[in-house]
């Protein structure tokens, strides 16, 4: 597993060119209404972000499983979408954290895996800490 860091972007094309494979991608296999069902989504996720916070690394739904401890670690996981679930790590202390791949140092991370619960999300944070990807 790996931590998506939500703001490493080398430009802002860069991150429309992402933005434009991930439409692509969910729009793939999608004809007639589903296509348009799928088009509707993404305007409403875009919408959604647009109308939150502006600091990027904030999830996009409060918290249902916030504060769980491990180790020195902070776990908060949050709701993407139906059954979709990913967790924020950051240190207890609020110091920064290292991240094994790609090689950084942020105040948090969040994992790049959906898990289906809530609590799949914190085992999967989990794991990444336990492995040494966030130290």
């Amino acid at each position: 597993m790996s931590i998506q860091l939500d703001s490493d972007f080398a430009s802002d094309d860069r991150a429309r060119a992402e933005i434009g494979a991930a439409v692509r991608y969910l729009l793939r296999d999608a004809t007639g209404t589903t296509r348009e069902e799928i088009v509707q989504a993404i305007s409403e996720m875009v919408r959604e972000v647009a109308s939150g916070p502006l600091a990027p690394e904030m999830p996009l739904k409060q918290p249902a499983m916030s504060g769980v401890l491990h180790r020195d670690f902070v776990i908060d996981a949050f709701r993407r979408d139906t059954d979709r679930w990913r967790a924020t790590i950051r240190r207890a202390n609020g110091k920064k954290i290292r991240i094994a791949f790609p090689p950084s140092v942020r105040d948090e991370a969040t994992t790049t895996i959906d898990a289906i619960t809530a609590e799949k999300a914190v085992e999967l944070a989990k794991k990444a800490i336990d492995g040494g990807e966030v130290i």
